[in-house]
C-alpha cells in the first residue's frame, strides 16, 4: 500500500507527504507552467485488455505504439519504463521494436531489457517486490515510432475473490485515443465509475465485457490532482460492494497485527508512566512512536497492504506508515484505548468516487475517544498536528469500515511569530536578538530549520546571513532539542553587526537589521503556484520588534500604520472556495525606543485554492513587507516631529516600479515638495529618465540635490553622476567629487569606485593614488568588479601601493569571473606577456575571447594577432568557422 517517505528540507518548507505510493505512470508528467507544453510525441496505439476470473486472478495485455514528432519527443520515448509487482505478476514483453520512418524495423536487443527495484531512495528506503522494467529502443529519430506488447499474468490475486482497478488520463495528456477492455465473469459484476469516457457493455456466455475509450482532443495545462477534476477522464471498476467491504478485507489483514503482546504491554506502561486521562496517555505514546520508530518501508508479499506485526516493528524499531500506525494502535490497546487504522491519500488527491478501489497510499491513526487524527510517521509533528497535505482529504476508517474526511487546518494550528529586539550603540554598531517561534505546523517548520542548523556550523550560518545583507559581524542560534515533540518551538538568534551605521548625519535603518534576499519563510510556508490551483494553507503570522537608539540620536521618520484586508471567492474542480487575508500593523514611539507590532492572518474554507487566489494572497504579503521593512529615519539633530511614511508614498513607489510613471509622479511629487527625501529621489529619477514627464537634467539635479542634502545616499550618487557625466549645463566635476564622497562615506560601492577613479586620474580632485587605492579597496570588498580590476592594476603597476603582481592577478581573476571585460582583457594580456603569471598563449586566447565576446575591441585585436598564423589549434578552428578576420 505504502511505498516511501520523503525527508523534509528547509528550502521546501512545505513538508511533502511522509508516505507516498510510486505508481506506474502511463502518461506524461504535468507541466510546471500554466501553458500546455507539447511533449513532442503521440501514442498511435494504447490498448489495455484485461480478463479476470472469480478468484480475482487477472491477465492484462498492454499494446502500444508511440510516434516521435521531433527531437524532444524522440529523446523522450527512446527509453520506456513499466512498473509491476513481481510478487503478484509475471511480466513478459514482446514485439518490441523501433519502426523507422522509411518502413524498416529494428528489434529491441534483449540485453537492454532489464528490471530494477522501483524504490532506490537510500534516505527513506522501501523494501518491496515492485520492479521497473527498463526498455531501451534503438535508433529513435523524429518521425520514428516505437511499439511493444506487455503481458501481465497474475500469479495470485491482490484481494482473493475481488478485482479493482483504476485508469485515468490527465487533462494535460497529448491528443490520443486510449482503449480499455475489461472482461469478467457475470457472477462477479463490476461496479463502475465513469468520467468523460465512452463506455459500452456486452453480455454473453456468462461474461460481461466493458469497452472504454479515452478520447483526448484538446489538452489543458497541468493542474493539481488533474486526474480527478471534472474535465479529466477516469474509469474505475471494482467487485467490492462498497468501501466498507474493501475496509473489511484490509482489516482482516491488519487488525491481528495490532494485538499487544507482553513486551508491548510492558512498554506501554513505561511510556504512560503516571499520566492520567486518555489524552495525556495518547500524547505520550504518540510522541514515543514518532521519535523512536524510524522509517523503513516494508511492502513485501502483499503489495504493501498489510503491516508488520506490532511486535516485529518494536523489535526492529523501524517500519513504514502502516507499521507506525499499527504499533501506535497496539500500545494504546494495552491501555484500553481504542485507535483505528485509517487509509488516506498523501498526494494531491481530494476526491473519491463511490466505487471502492485502492485509492490510498498512506496510513495514519484515529483515536475516537479524543476525536483526533494522528500521523506517527511524521516524526517532526507534535501531538495534535497533522502534515498540512492531509487536511481536507477523504479517508477510509479500516476498523470501522466507514468513510470520513480529515478536518481542514485552522489558522490557529499554523502560527509563526517573530520577536526582535534591536539596539543601536553610540558607535553605530548594532546588536539584535530575534526569537522565531511557531505553534502546530509552525513548530514543525522550526524543528526542520533547527535540524538543518544541527548539520551546519551555526556561527558560520549566521555570518553568511549577515554578509548576504551586505553587512559584517557575527551571530549564533540557540534552540531546544528539535526531536522533542512539543506544540510550540522557538529558535533564538543573536547578532552583533560590526559594520557601523553613520550616525553623524541623517540616515535610515530598518526595524529588522537583516534582510535575507531569498523568499521569506513566511511566503514559502503558504506556497502559491504558478498559474495553477494550489493547496490552501490557512495560517497566522505575528511580529513584534523594537529598536533602541543612543541618546545623541533622534527619530525623524517612521512607517505609517497598516490596516489591510481582502475577501475573495472562487472555484476549483472540488467546488467553491472562500478566503480572507488581513494585515494589521502599528508602530509607536517611547522616547528612544520605537516598537512595532504586525499580524497577518489567512483563512480559507477549502483545501485547494484556484490559481487566481495566489496574486491576492501575495498582495497581502507585500503589504506586510512594506510595513515591516520600511525604514526608520534617524538624525543627530533633534527633530520637531516624526514623519510617517504614508500610503501615498507606497502607492507612488509601487507605481514607479510598475512603470506607471504618470501615477507615480502624481503621488510622489506632492510628497517631494513637502520634503520627503525618498519621494524627491523618485521625482529626480523620473526627470532624469524622462519617465512620466519631459526629460530635464536641471530638474533632476534640483530634486536629487534636495534629497542628497538630507543624506539620501542614492540621491547623492545620482546627483554626482549627473554632474560628472551629464549634459554640459549641469556638469560640475568638482561638485560631483564632493557628492561621490558623501555617498561613499555611506558605503555606496559605486560612489567609492567613481571617486577612486577621479583621484587616480586627477579629475575634479588633485591626483592622489593613495586615496584612489583606499577607495578602490572599499568598493572591491563589496564586489564591485570595476573596482577590483582597477585595484588589481594599481598592484601590478605599483601605483599608490608597492608592486604586488600576485595580488594584482588575483584581483583581476576575481573581476574576470564576474564577466568584467576589462579584467578579462587585462588577464589575457598578463598571460600573453607573462606578467605575474607564466606565459600561456592558450590562457591568453581564452581570456581575450571572453573579453571580446563582451565587446572589448582591444581584446579582439590581440586575439587576431595570436590566432592569425593558422598553425595553432585556435587559429585552425577560427579559420574553419570563418572567424580568422575581424
Amino acid at each position: 500500500m505504502i511505498v516511501r517517505i520523503y525527508s523534509a528540507f528547509l528550502a521546501a518548507l512545505l513538508l511533502l507527504s511522509p508516505c507516498t505510493k510510486s505508481e506506474a505512470a502511463e502518461s506524461s508528467g504535468l507541466d510546471a507552467r500554466p501553458g500546455w507544453i507539447d511533449p513532442g510525441w503521440r501514442r498511435a496505439v494504447a490498448r489495455h485488455t484485461i480478463t479476470f476470473d472469480e478468484t480475482g486472478l487477472s491477465n492484462e495485455v498492454f499494446e502500444f505504439e508511440i510516434k516521435a514528432l521531433d527531437e524532444k519527443g524522440a529523446e523522450a520515448i527512446a527509453q520506456q519504463s513499466f512498473q509491476y509487482n513481481s510478487y503478484f505478476d509475471e511480466l513478459s514483453s514482446t514485439e518490441l521494436a523501433t519502426l523507422k520512418a522509411d518502413g524498416s524495423v529494428i528489434a529491441v536487443d534483449e540485453r537492454v531489457i532489464r528490471d530494477q527495484p522501483a524504490s532506490t531512495d537510500s534516505s527513506s528506503p522501501y523494501c518491496d517486490e515492485v520492479r521497473n522494467r527498463i526498455i531501451a529502443f534503438p535508433h529513435v529519430a523524429p518521425g520514428d515510432s516505437i511499439r511493444g506488447r506487455l503481458v501481465y499474468k497474475a500469479k495470485q490475486a491482490r484481494f482473493p475473490g475481488e478485482f479493482a482497478r483504476v485508469w485515468s488520463e490527465p487533462a494535460s495528456q497529448p491528443p490520443e485515443l486510449l482503449e480499455v477492455i475489461v472482461d469478467g465473469p457475470a457472477s462477479r459484476p463490476l461496479r463502475i465509475a465513469l468520467r468523460n469516457v465512452e463506455h459500452s457493455e456486452e453480455r454473453g456466455n456468462d461474461r460481461i465485457v466493458h469497452r472504454v475509450r479515452f478520447r483526448q482532443d484538446t489538452p489543458r495545462p497541468g493542474q493539481i490532482d488533474d486526474e480527478t477534476l471534472s474535465y479529466a477522464a477516469r474509469f474505475e471498476v471494482s467487485t467490492f460492494a462498497d468501501y466498507a467491504a474493501f475496509a473489511t478485507a484490509l482489516n482482516a489483514r491488519n487488525a491481528p497485527m495490532a494485538r499487544p503482546d507482553e513486551k508491548i504491554t510492558r512498554l506501554s506502561r513505561e511510556i504512560v508512566g503516571e499520566a492520567t486521562g486518555s489524552r495525556a496517555k495518547v500524547e505520550r505514546i504518540y510522541n514515543w512512536v514518532a521519535r523512536n520508530i524510524r522509517y523503513v518501508g516494508i511492502g513485501l508479499e502483499d503489495g504493501g497492504w498489510t503491516s508488520q506485526p506490532a511486535s516485529a516493528v518494536l523489535a526492529s524499531r523501524y517500519g513504514d506508515c502502516k507499521a507506525h500506525a499499527t504499533l501506535f494502535k497496539a500500545l494504546l490497546a494495552a491501555q484500553g484505548i481504542e485507535a483505528n487504522l485509517v487509509a488516506v491519500n498523501a498526494g494531491a488527491r481530494y476526491t473519491l468516487t463511490e466505487v471502492a478501489t485502492p485509492n490510498f497510499d498512506h496510513a495514519i491513526a484515529y483515536v475516537p475517544e479524543i476525536d483526533q487524527y494522528l500521523d506517527p510517521t511524521a516524526s517532526l509533528f507534535a501531538f495534535g498536528s497533522l502534515p498540512p497535505e492531509l487536511a481536507g482529504k477523504p479517508i477510509l476508517n479500516v476498523d470501522k469500515g466507514a468513510m470520513g474526511r480529515i478536518p481542514l487546518i485552522e489558522a490557529a494550528r499554523f502560527v509563526l511569530a517573530a520577536e526582535t529586539n534591536y539596539v543601536l550603540d553610540r558607535d553605530g554598531k548594532r546588536e539584535a536578538q530575534s526569537i522565531l517561534s511557531g505553534t502546530g505546523i509552525g513548530a514543525q517548520l522550526g524543528r526542520v530549520f533547527a535540524q538543518g542548523l544541527d548539520d551546519t556550523d551555526r556561527r558560520m550560518t549566521a555570518r553568511t546571513l549577515i554578509e548576504q545583507a551586505g553587512l559584517a559581524g557575527s551571530g549564533d542560534y540557540t534552540y531546544p532539542n528539535p526531536r522533542e515533540l512539543t506544540d510550540e518551538f522557538a529558535i533564538t538568534s543573536t547578532f552583533r553587526i560590526t559594520k557601523p551605521v553613520g550616525l553623524d548625519r541623517p540616515t535610515r535603518v530598518r526595524m529588522l537589521p537583516l534582510t535575507d534576499p531569498r523568499r521569506s519563510l513566511l511566503r514559502l510556508a503558504v506556497r502559491q503556484s504558478n498559474g495553477r490551483p494550489f493547496a490552501c494553507r490557512p495560517m497566522e503570522y505575528r511580529e513584534a520588534a523594537s529598536l533602541t537608539i543612543p541618546d545623541n540620536v533622534f527619530f525623524y521618520e517612521k512607517p505609517a500604520p497598516i490596516d489591510y484586508s481582502q475577501t475573495f471567492e472562487g472555484r476549483t474542480g472540488y467546488g467553491s472556495v472562500r478566503g480572507r487575508i488581513e494585515v494589521h500593523g502599528t508602530i509607536d514611539l517611547d522616547g528612544k525606543i520605537i516598537r512595532s507590532k504586525a499580524v497577518l492572518r489567512l483563512t480559507l474554507d477549502a483545501p485547494v485554492c484556484p490559481a487566481e487566489f495566489a496574486a491576492i494572497i501575495e498582495k497581502g504579503f507585500d503589504k506586510l513587507d512594506e510595513f515591516k521593512y520600511a525604514p526608520i529615519g534617524l538624525t543627530p539633530k533633534g527633530a520637531f516631529s516624526v514623519v510617517e511614511v504614508s500610503a501615498d508614498y507606497t502607492e507612488g513607489a509601487n507605481a514607479y516600479l510598475a512603470h506607471d510613471f504618470e501615477r507615480a509622479m502624481e503621488r510622489l511629487k506632492p510628497l517631494a515638495e513637502i520634503g520627503n527625501a525618498r519621494a524627491q529621489a523618485h521625482v529626480g529619477a523620473m526627470y532624469r529618465d524622462g519617465s512620466g514627464t519631459k526629460r530635464d537634467a536641471g530638474e533632476a539635479v534640483k530634486w536629487f540635490r534636495l534629497a542628497a542634502e538630507q543624506g539620501d545616499p542614492y540621491s547623492q550618487e545620482q546627483l554626482a553622476y549627473l554632474q560628472e557625466e551629464g549634459p554640459a549645463q549641469v556638469r560640475d566635476v568638482k561638485q560631483a567629487a564632493d557628492w561621490y564622497a558623501k555617498a561613499a562615506e555611506q558605503g555606496k560601492a559605486y560612489s567609492q569606485m567613481r571617486l577612486a577613479a577621479m583621484y587616480r586620474d586627477g579629475r575634479g580632485v588633485p591626483q592622489d593614488l593613495a586615496a584612489a587605492f583606499d577607495l578602490f579597496s572599499r568598493a572591491a570588498e563589496q564586489g564591485n568588479s570595476y573596482a577590483q580590476t582597477s585595484l588589481g592594476l594599481l598592484h601590478i603597476k605599483g601605483q599608490g601601493v608597492p608592486q604586488d603582481l600576485a595580488k594584482g592577478i588575483s584581483l583581476l581573476r576575481v573581476a574576470a569571473e564576474q564577466n568584467d571585460s576589462s579584467a578579462q582583457y587585462n588577464l589575457g594580456w598578463a598571460y600573453e606577456s607573462g606578467t605575474g603569471v607564466p606565459k600561456d598563449a592558450q590562457q591568453a586566447i581564452q581570456w581575450y575571447t571572453k573579453a571580446y565576446d563582451r565587446g572589448n575591441e582591444q581584446a579582439g585585436a590581440h586575439l587576431y594577432e595570436l590566432t592569425r598564423g593558422g598553425g595553432s589549434f585556435w587559429g585552425s578552428l577560427f579559420g574553419r568557422l570563418g572567424l580568422a578576420r575581424w
